[in-house]
């Protein structure tokens, strides 16, 4: 067995294999994953990552060429951000942490402590039925993403994305669109990221994708 690839949501240092105030799961903070995981298996390698990141991973080598942002919306939003080709995480794992940017000041309060943040406003649109707006509010995320890294597409995908493709997709591209006839630009694409294997397939390739020479 060459190793075990472990995807979950952050947020985690993925170069210790160490979780902090996981989604869901504050009480996980601190907790030495990988080493705790590697041992019970008899010293197997084990690879611990971001679900995001994963997904984003197993999407650029599987073929998506360039720089794409993958914005995922379940129970919480996230971003898997690939630049030139490869995977960005930052030094902390910090980078993709999307649900978090401030778009509405004195906005209602999020988890993290802050207020106003897109996935707090994302998550409160879905909770009252008004898919066009959580449509919109991740759109007006995407864009700050575009002006901000310059990438060539949006990808989204997750549970509460699925539920609605049709109205995700238009809603994300209409405020890209809005934001490209502002500033003169073609607008990037964007796609949709659909199937329950995907996370799964992503901690496969944190394994092996640096076994094949690409960037893990």
């Amino acid at each position: 067995m060459l190793g075990v690839g472990v995807a979950l949501p952050g947020p985690l240092d993925h170069r210790r294999g160490v979780l902090h105030r996981v989604t869901g799961f504050p009480e996980w903070d601190g907790f030495p994953l990988r080493d705790a995981l590697s041992e019970r298996l008899g010293g197997v390698p084990v690879m611990v990552d971001k679900d995001t990141n994963a997904v984003a991973l197993g999407l650029a080598v599987g073929g998506e060429g360039g720089s794409f942002a993958y914005l995922h919306l379940g129970t919480g939003l996230g971003a898997g951000l690939v630049v030139g080709g490869s995977v960005h995480r930052g030094p902390r794992t910090g980078a993709g942490e999307f649900g978090h940017q401030v778009v509405q000041l004195d906005g209602p309060p999020c988890g993290c402590g802050d207020r106003g943040c897109v996935e707090a406003l994302c998550l409160a649109a879905v909770a009252r039925g008004e898919i066009g707006e959580a449509a919109r509010v991740l759109g007006t995320g995407a864009a700050n993403l575009v002006g901000l890294l310059d990438i060539d597409r949006v990808l989204v995908g997750g549970r509460t994305v699925e539920g609605a493709p049709g109205v995700f997709l238009g809603g994300v591209r209409g405020v890209l669109e809005a934001r490209a006839r502002r500033t003169g630009e073609e607008c990037v694409g964007v796609g949709l990221v659909s199937g329950e294997s995907r996370v799964a397939e992503g901690a496969a390739q944190l394994v092996l994708a640096p076994v094949f020479g690409q960037d893990g």
